[in-house]
């Protein structure tokens, strides 16, 4: 019996042979009848098959056949190992489990110049609380919206002065079991720490990095191992902006982020620069399974993004690019969407309109960019979270003026089904997700600017399961 090692051979052969062939497909990602089906990047993507026509017998003399295969012996115990895991394989997508989230509550009567909100129980009764970071470029005050257990917020300002505001992240930075409130602000505000005393109640503790760093967003995370949360704090260059939607022209000044690392008592005494040109986002995730928090920076004005890798002890001493050479990412989000163990990244390009997975290969590898399905429409925030509980990690878009996307992930991050959410009011600055109403279902909560911040409840579609 011929041994069923892997070769090579032309398709008409292996016909005659009495072989079967696998060709390597393109692997794309599917919603519905639209389908985006970019070449493999990578060999182990052959085991994913969105779509049939990967597996060919009989017959492989047609034109479309005559390429090369890999190829084994039918009946090899090779054979059979390897069709069993082709069958698992080529099943279609499990039905998603789906959700519609057209129930709101709006948590002001206008819109504002909202950019971020955050998450947490912050007086310790158990409820999830919200922090609204709002401002952006024209001072604000930040909002508190304290749970009151009867479908209600008790809403309070942050501080005593207004700022220009684009995140508002929560932990406790200090370790006295309270969540603590970091606040980015752009450019000349003071970036602020405030302490929890416990019941809800918050105050300036001090500052982190300097004021004239024209910081957006920042992520919290234990970066050098020493169990308390350290700053990233991501800030843009000073680039052209895109007009209608192509690059605009004019000088281009890059600026670096930062690290702050925490002295254990919730201040931030000294910050690292990182070697990044511009970002208004940045992913702190262990992407290559070490146990350090490594940090995924997208360039936000038409560069190359970067990973930064973690020697373990809060320094990057070593970078990969990664992704297209010319990016516009305002955001970025990590997740496992493929179930390999291995942590992905989802990205949205307002220059391409488009949303994007780059996939983790391993060993400190990513794939091309894979576009998620649908129009082109400019996405401007994104997250990743399991909203209806499958165990299987959905990508969540909010756009500029148009509904939403909630991502069910069906199918090892190649399917998806796409859920609308939100009226398509203003644009999506910021995301985050909690149980709201005890049902057991996480909801939408978005900070958006020029229309009011609201939460979108996840409820059972009618009709659907």
């Amino acid at each position: 019996m011929r041994s069923s090692t892997l070769g090579r051979v032309r398709g008409s052969e292996a016909a005659r042979q009495g072989w079967i062939g696998v060709e390597i497909p393109n692997c794309g990602i599917t919603s519905g009848s639209s389908k985006d089906l970019p070449p493999c990047e990578r060999p182990d993507d052959r085991m994913y098959w969105p779509h049939s026509k990967s597996l060919y017998g009989g017959d492989m003399t047609k034109p479309v056949l005559r390429r090369y295969f890999n190829v084994m012996k039918v009946g090899s115990p090779g054979w059979v190992m390897f069709a069993a895991v082709l069958l698992a394989q080529t099943q279609p997508a499990a039905r998603p489990v789906l959700r519609s989230f057209d129930r709101v509550l709006l948590l002001e009567e206008k819109g504002e110049t909202s950019a971020g909100v955050s998450v947490g129980d912050l007086n310790g009764d158990g409820l999830p609380d919200i922090v609204l970071g709002k401002g952006r470029h024209w001072p604000l005050f930040n909002r508190v919206l304290l749970n009151d257990g009867h479908s209600g917020f008790i809403a309070n300002n942050l501080g005593t002065a207004p700022d220009r505001t684009y995140s508002a992240a929560l932990a406790d930075v200090d370790g006295d079991g309270h969540l603590d409130i970091i606040v980015s602000n752009d450019a000349p505000d003071r970036k602020l720490v405030y302490l929890n005393d416990g019941k809800g109640d918050f105050t300036e503790a001090g500052t982190f990095g300097s004021p004239n760093w024209a910081t957006r967003y920042v992520t919290l995370a234990d970066l050098n191992g020493d169990g308390y949360p350290d700053i990233v704090a991501a800030n843009r260059g000073d680039y052209p902006d895109l007009v209608d939607g192509k690059p605009g022209k004019g000088p281009q000044n890059p600026t670096p982020s930062y690290v702050c690392l925490n002295d254990g008592k919730g201040h931030f005494p000294a910050c690292e620069a990182l070697p990044t040109e511009s970002a208004t986002s940045i992913v702190a995730a262990d992407l290559d399974g070490d146990g350090a928090i490594d940090l995924f920076v997208p360039h936000r004005d038409g560069g190359q993004s970067i990973v930064l890798w973690n020697d373990g002890k809060g320094h990057f001493p070593v970078s990969s690019k990664v992704g297209a050479t010319n990016a516009w990412i305002r955001m970025g989000a990590a997740g496992d969407l493929n179930g390999d163990g291995r942590l992905d990244l989802a990205i949205i390009d307002e220059h391409l309109k488009a949303s994007f997975i780059l996939f983790n290969r391993g060993k400190r590898q990513f794939g091309e960019p894979v576009r998620l399905p649908g129009p082109d429409r400019p996405p401007y925030c994104l997250a990743i979270a399991d909203l209806n509980r499958d165990k299987r990690p959905d990508i969540i878009v909010g756009y500029v003026e148009l509904p939403g996307s909630v991502f069910f992930n069906t199918g090892k991050g190649r399917t998806f089904h796409e859920v609308p959410w939100n009226d398509g009011k203003g644009t999506v600055y910021g995301l985050a997700f909690a149980d709201f109403d005890g049902d057991g279902w996480p909801e939408i909560v978005a900070a958006r600017s020029d229309a009011p911040n609201g939460i979108w409840f996840n409820t059972k579609p009618i009709g659907g399961r």
